[in-house]
């Protein structure tokens, strides 16, 4: 039987800007860790693991009705509301998080999770849409640092020592970017553990939280 491995990536909106990687084994055991510009390059050492789930931080789905986010387009979304379900599902629980309609300010962030989605999809892998913020509010509570700041970093770095203690030796090089790619692997771990909700529409597209029961995991693997 082939071992458990997840991917978590911290997307950015453009390869000119590297996306943070991160993968972990079944047994909370850190794999890999870097930063990869192209997609190219995403696909490629994904492929050296081929993980069980990939899980990616950005938006990987657009409202329904929508084709794109072109305002010149026709395209209208099919409810009256400014984001998909799984957006406003968050909020509703007091989580903000970035709009995804036309007057979106993250519009080549959403194109490019969608088309990596899709072609990592075509070669078989599991994609699922996560939000690192959501996780660490479930995870750690809403006391939460803004992560760019000294004081958040630390945060961070303090609860991944709890929760994945195989990254205690790598934390003084991990950025917030790290810190969140980490937090997407852990979830997508929790994903394969039937740890998580499911926000949204499976029509639409679903935003993989922790469940409130594995807030009281700690790296017990």
């Amino acid at each position: 039987m082939k071992a458990l491995t997840v991917f978590g990536i911290d997307l950015t909106s453009a390869e000119t800007k590297p996306s943070a990687c991160l993968a972990l084994d079944g047994k909370l055991q850190l794999i890999y860790l870097g930063f990869l510009n192209k997609d190219s390059d995403v696909i490629d050492t994904v492929s050296l693991y081929s993980p069980e789930v990939i899980a990616i931080d950005a938006p990987l789905s657009l409202p329904l009705g929508l084709c794109c986010l072109e305002e010149n387009c026709a395209c209208q979304p099919k409810f009256d509301r400014k984001n998909r379900q799984c957006d406003q599902e968050l909020r509703r629980r007091g989580i903000p998080c970035y709009p995804t309609s036309k007057k979106t300010f993250i519009k080549d962030l959403i194109y490019r999770g969608i088309e990596l989605k899709n072609r990592l999809c075509q070669q078989g892998f599991q994609v699922i849409e996560v939000y690192p913020y959501a996780s660490k509010v479930r995870l750690f509570g809403k006391a939460i640092p803004r992560k760019t700041t000294p004081q958040g970093i630390a945060f961070l770095k303090e609860r991944l020592r709890s929760i994945l203690p195989t990254l205690k030796p790598y934390l003084d090089i991990f950025d917030h970017n790290l810190c969140d790619a980490a937090i997407a692997a852990y979830t997508a771990l929790l994903f394969c553990w039937n740890m998580v909700d499911a926000l949204g529409s499976s029509e639409e597209g679903l935003i993989f939280i922790p469940s409130t029961s594995s807030c009281d995991r700690k790296g017990d693997g």
